[in-house]
Order: structure tokens, then C-alpha cells, then sequence
């Protein structure tokens, strides 16, 4: 019976059809063997592009805290050049900074707002509380401003525990936001590419 079958196998059309077979069989492999590699390579474009724009979306965070830390330090010169021109008779303060000019700090504050939301919806309360920290800060030092101008007279120990109060609270929070963007973005990295 073995006999049998060999036989038939050493026929001519037979091993052309199992020759035809066995690169049928190739070919269905190389196609899906194709289909798996440009799905991998369709994923890991996908998953790259998102990562690039993820990315850029950091860089702008990152720019906007780093602008938000610029203007405090704007700030807090402010706050220590007038007190030392108010101690001094002679002298009069001159703003050189500019700092009640919030032109870059407002640029783009509302594209950031949502990119922060849609990005990093878990960072948005850290944000709303830079934010609001600062802004408790421009008021105090615009007040001031307001204050010197008018010639009114000024509890500076007031005003420097107000001021150091509002600046200890805002602390460190663009550089942990900072932080955490980039650890976000690290961590995207690490499960996508």
C-alpha cells in the first residue's frame, strides 16, 4: 500500500502539483509575513508621530512655565529694587524690567491652557495654581507699584511676609509640572517604542 503511494508521489504531475502546493504555501506565508511586518511598521509610525507631537506639546508647557518663572523673578526685583529706593531719599526707582508688561507671558496662554487639558488633564490643577499664585503675586507688586506712585506710606514688613508667603506657596510647582511633563513623556516612550 506504501509502495502504492510512493508510486503515485513519483509521478511527474503529481510532483508538479506538490511542487505548486509548497510555493502556494510560501507565498501565503510571505503575504502574511508581509502583513504583519507593515502592520508593526504602520503601529511604530503611528506611535513615533504621536511621540514627536507629544513631544512639541512638553516643549510649549515647558516655555510657558519657564516664562511664567521669568516674570517672577521680574517680580521679586521688582519688590526688592523699590524697597531699597524707598529706604534711600535720594533715589528714585526706575522699572528697567518692564514688569507689568505680561505681552509674552499672555501669548498663547489659552493654547496652553488646551493643550494642558487635553494632554495632561491630571496636571491642570497644578497649572490653575500657578497660575492663581502668580497672579496673587502681580496684584501684590502692582498695588505696591500703585502705592509708591501715589507717595502712600508702606508697611514693607507687611508687604514682604505677604510676598514671601505667596511666593513659598507657589514655590516649586513649574519645576515639578516641568518634572512631571517630561516624566510623562518619558513614559510614553518606554510603552510605545
Amino acid at each position: 500500500m506504501f509502495y502504492n503511494i510512493f508510486y503515485l508521489l513519483y509521478r511527474p504531475e503529481y510532483i508538479a502539483l506538490i511542487v505548486a502546493l509548497f510555493a502556494v504555501l510560501v507565498s501565503i506565508i510571505a503575504i502574511f509575513v508581509n502583513v504583519y511586518i507593515s502592520w508593526r511598521n504602520r503601529k511604530y509610525a503611528l506611535a513615533r508621530e504621536e511621540y514627536f507631537k507629544l513631544q512639541q506639546v512638553v516643549e510649549r508647557i515647558d516655555a510657558k512655565l519657564l516664562v511664567l518663572e521669568n516674570h517672577r523673578e521680574k517680580l521679586k526685583i521688582f519688590f526688592e529694587q523699590s524697597f531699597k529706593a524707598s529706604k534711600n531719599q535720594n533715589s528714585v526707582f526706575v522699572d528697567m524690567n518692564n514688569t507689568f508688561n505680561l505681552n509674552t507671558f499672555e501669548e498663547n496662554s489659552e493654547m496652553i491652557a488646551a493643550l494642558i487639558d487635553i494632554y495632561f488633564n491630571n496636571m491642570g490643577d497644578n497649572w490653575n495654581f500657578c497660575l492663581v499664585k502668580f497672579n496673587e503675586l502681580l496684584t501684590l507688586i502692582f498695588r505696591l507699584n500703585k502705592n509708591i506712585e501715589n507717595n502712600t506710606l508702606i508697611n514693607w514688613e507687611e508687604e514682604a511676609r505677604n510676598f514671601n508667603k505667596i511666593s513659598l506657596e507657589l514655590n516649586n510647582k513649574p519645576k515639578e509640572i516641568s518634572d512631571a511633563l517630561k516624566n510623562e513623556l518619558k513614559r510614553f516612550k518606554e510603552r510605545n517604542l
